[in-house]
């Protein structure tokens, strides 16, 4: 797995390793760049649409629906209308597990973090299984949210009635489709794309540089780019771009001139323009809008 599209953020705590992002995309420009991390992830969305690839799957996914993201797999997603509201719960599989090595553990929680075991990538309304998972996410959306005494066991035992439940309906996969050495080469030139963007999304990008890396010619490269990640190429560049900068804004104090800059934008007009058609507000109105403290 290539470390370079590996999430870096912190997870709560070191006791507590959990953390629930509650996200309402006023604007319908909402994006999360391909990545992957050790953790698994409960994406309960609850309002408009978005569009998901998961290594390299498209999947258009309506409200309503629960999703599983699998620790270790790549994906990224946007919203595909105003209004999109989804809660995203994300924990390590070791935070369920018992100091105490039982039936459970051997059984379960060991084959899930070996990856032998997996999530079903979708619940939909009407699916077994969906009333007990939905309630359980909203009882832990709402412990999220009071922190009153206890609420850290709480949500713990919210996890476990959701596996439990899984595992009592035979959602859980005991193996995943067997990939191909094509499909295997698939995701890696995925990774080597997005690692190679990301590493250099401050500096000048060129269509025929990064199609080069990847043995194709221009003109395929970006139709492959398309087909796999849903985007052109400088859509995709653009919001990578635009995502750096909206994290500049919130954690410096730099002018927007050296954001627009570091992000790789060398026409500071282009920048501004491009932001506000994306986030609806230019980019120092994005920082004043910020909540205090932060940045």
């Amino acid at each position: 797995m290539n470390e370079n599209l590996k999430e870096q953020t912190q997870r709560g705590s070191f006791l507590f390793p959990f953390e629930r992002y509650h996200t309402c995309d006023a604007s319908g420009n909402f994006y999360v760049s391909c990545h992957w991390h050790p953790d698994t992830e409960i994406i309960y969305l609850q309002k408009g649409s978005i569009r998901l690839f998961i290594n390299g799957s498209p999947h258009i996914v309506e409200k309503d629906t629960i999703i599983f993201i699998n620790r270790e797999e790549l994906h990224n997603l946007d919203s595909l209308a105003p209004g999109t509201t989804y809660d995203a719960l994300v924990f390590p599989l070791e935070f369920l597990s018992f100091d105490f090595y039982d039936y459970c553990q051997q059984k379960y929680l060991l084959p899930l973090i070996q990856k032998k075991l997996f999530f079903p990538s979708f619940l939909k309304p009407g699916d077994i299984c969906y009333n007990t998972v939905r309630e359980c996410i909203t009882g832990i959306c709402s412990c999220c949210s009071l922190k009153s005494a206890g609420y850290q066991m709480a949500v713990k035992a919210f996890l476990l009635q959701i596996l439990a439940c899984l595992i009592q309906q035979n959602c859980l996969i005991f193996s995943q489709e067997n990939r191909s050495a094509f499909h295997e080469k698939k995701l890696d030139t995925m990774k080597n794309i997005v690692s190679y963007l990301q590493e250099h999304i401050s500096e000048k990008i060129l269509v025929d540089d990064v199609a080069s890396i990847c043995f194709m010619s221009a003109n395929y490269f970006c139709k492959y780019f398309k087909h796999q990640f849903g985007k052109t190429f400088t859509q995709y560049v653009n919001g990578l771009r635009l995502e750096k900068a909206c994290r500049l804004l919130e954690e410096t104090d730099l002018p927007v001139m050296e954001i627009s800059l570091q992000c790789g934008f060398e026409n500071l007009s282009y920048f501004v323009r491009l932001f506000k058609k994306d986030k609806g507000v230019t980019p120092s109105d994005y920082r004043r809008r910020l909540p205090l403290g932060t940045g």
